[in-house]
């Protein structure tokens, strides 16, 4: 065994003609250790001393000129984790190895997080005689699972109270892990494969539910529509569900996230509340037709992508909305967005008794 003490000292000159080689093990060792995450110690066993290379005294936070022994780095620990852990040196004069991962806390009062394994070496008597072992400063992988874990307990946190719904599907769009879907709606694993989801939507929102997801799988946007939802309770709900891809680096889809939200303001049949409509809000039957939309384009100048990002809806739903045979319609207050954002770039509709709906500027 090559003493870790040998690690950061020259060789002594002897008068023995060595091989020259360009590198020694030494030269890697030290290269591996200016990192500051690794450090090496060795030690006979049978005494508290230990030798550790000036990468571990880095690690340790001490001073390269101070000696070390097995009782000064197990006071080291961190008092929580010192009652699983304060038993590796026994455990090595025992002939065991050592894979430990626990905090220590540096005579300065910071606090890193190390793994440590260490073997063991029989003496000529068969029993444990030396040790050897390399310690890692982990600290930064410990902060960034702890800091990854964060997120996942807010984003779990925010659901729970948002969301009825929390659901991943498969890159072609095809349902993956919807358990929450199962709870809610009675179905089975196998019942809600492929589009069999679906039969728990109402049958009246059904085509246009199937529409919006294959519009936005297909062109790779956001999913963002109203349907009601046959719940285990044989009661249907209006729920909003919204979801968007998740990519890979190469612009493909991984998958797909979203979320089944409940829609506040909808009776438990769908049906909306009686209440006044506001004085400048559209009557109902004064949604705008396929026609009146592209000329109000034409007149404003403004391109799908500009009044798309104008009203805040997808290029796909102005399609929609453009094409008068689309047997597929979209809500109501989307059609209102679009229109509010037409009139103010300065269009006004006219719905006059006995004439067809029209367009002008305003």
């Amino acid at each position: 065994m090559i003493a870790t003490r040998e690690i950061m000292r020259p060789h002594a000159m002897t008068g023995t003609k060595a091989p020259q080689r360009a590198f020694s093990s030494r030269h890697y060792l030290k290269l591996v250790e200016e990192t500051g995450k690794v450090g090496f110690w060795s030690a006979d066993l049978r005494s508290e001393r230990l030798d550790a290379s000036l990468g571990l005294y880095r690690i340790l936070g001490l001073d390269p000129g101070s000696e070390v022994t097995f009782g000064f780095g197990l006071d080291m620990i961190h008092p929580e984790d010192r009652a699983v852990h304060g038993d590796q040196i026994a455990v090595l004069r025992s002939g065991q190895p050592i894979s430990r991962e626990f905090r220590i806390i540096r005579p300065d009062r910071t606090q890193r997080c190390v793994l440590h394994r260490a073997e063991v070496i029989l003496g000529e008597d068969g029993s444990p005689s030396h040790g050897m072992g390399v310690v890692f400063d982990v600290t930064a992988q410990h902060d960034a699972m702890n800091s990854l874990l964060q997120r996942h307990d807010r984003l779990n946190a925010l659901i729970a109270a948002t969301a009825a719904v929390f659901w991943v599907n498969k890159a072609n769009g095809e349902p993956s892990e919807m358990p929450q879907w199962m709870a809610l709606t009675g179905q089975t694993h196998a019942q809600m494969q492929g589009l069999g989801w679906l039969d728990a939507v109402h049958p009246d929102d059904r085509a246009r539910t199937h529409a919006a997801w294959l519009t936005a799988v297909e062109h790779t946007e956001p999913y963002n529509t109203d349907y009601r939802v046959l719940c285990a309770d044989d009661i249907y709900r209006w729920f909003n569900a919204r979801g968007a891809p998740v990519l890979n680096r190469d612009g493909s889809v991984r998958e797909w996230v979203g979320v089944c939200l409940k829609v506040a303001g909808r009776s438990r049949y769908g049906a909306p509340p009686s209440v006044a409509a506001a004085p400048e809000s559209p009557n109902a039957e004064e949604l705008l037709t396929a026609g009146q939309i592209r000329a109000a384009r034409g007149l404003t100048g403004l391109s799908k992508d500009e009044l798309a990002a104008s009203a805040n809806v997808s290029v796909s739903t102005l399609n929609r909305l453009e094409d008068a045979e689309s047997t597929v319609r979209p809500r109501s207050d989307t059609v209102l967005a679009v229109r509010r954002a037409l009139e103010e770039a300065g269009v006004e509709f006219t719905f006059e008794p006995g004439k067809k709906p029209g367009v002008r500027e305003a």
